[in-house]
């Protein structure tokens, strides 16, 4: 870093953003259908709920939310300047108690160089995130814990089932015999 920095308090400057909004995309694990089919090694197969377009507890839509991003450009008052060892950051007010915080690299001296950074940030946070939306989340369980929970699930409520119905046969049986007298 050299001398002084290169914007001082009231100097109007351009500065290069990005807004977005939100879409709805097909969810890429399950197609949109807000299932997934799992093969086991037996050859057995279960339908389980999609995780990735599941929101809390509500069911999976289908849908991934993402942003679209569209550049942005503003003209901009430089209202403080932060100046450390390495590093300067400019404050611009946002009202009469709110300001913002900005690296040099988002300001510029025209509205042109200001487009193409904003053009040029819009779409790398849009492949990050695009990036983001075509992998799994980190869930706190995998897929393959999810299926074998529930087959042992199953498993288990046949065994019951099948407990309960002998026994049930059972009682069926004793209750028809005559007690003596």
């Amino acid at each position: 870093m050299s001398g002084f920095p290169k914007y001082q308090i009231g100097d109007r400057v351009w500065r290069a953003a990005f807004e977005g909004t939100a879409v709805y995309l097909t969810c890429p694990d399950c197609g949109g259908t807000g299932r997934l089919r799992i093969i086991f090694h037996d050859d057995t197969q279960a339908s389980i709920e999609c995780r990735n377009c599941q929101r809390g507890y509500n069911s999976p839509t289908g849908q991934v939310i993402a942003h679209e991003r569209a550049p942005r450009v503003d003209l901009v008052t430089i209202s403080g300047v932060e100046i450390e060892p390495n590093q300067v950051r400019y404050k611009v007010s946002a009202g009469e108690h709110a300001w913002y915080i900005y690296e040099p690299d988002q300001l510029f001296d025209n509205e042109s160089d200001a487009r193409a950074c904003a053009q040029d940030m819009a779409a790398k946070a849009d492949a990050k995130e695009r990036a983001k939306v075509l992998t799994k989340e980190k869930d706190t369980r995998t897929w393959a814990w999810n299926a074998s929970y529930h087959r042992q699930c199953i498993k288990r409520a046949q065994h019951d089932l099948e407990y309960h119905t002998a026994k049930l046969n059972v009682a069926a049986i004793k209750a028809k015999e005559k007690v003596p007298v």
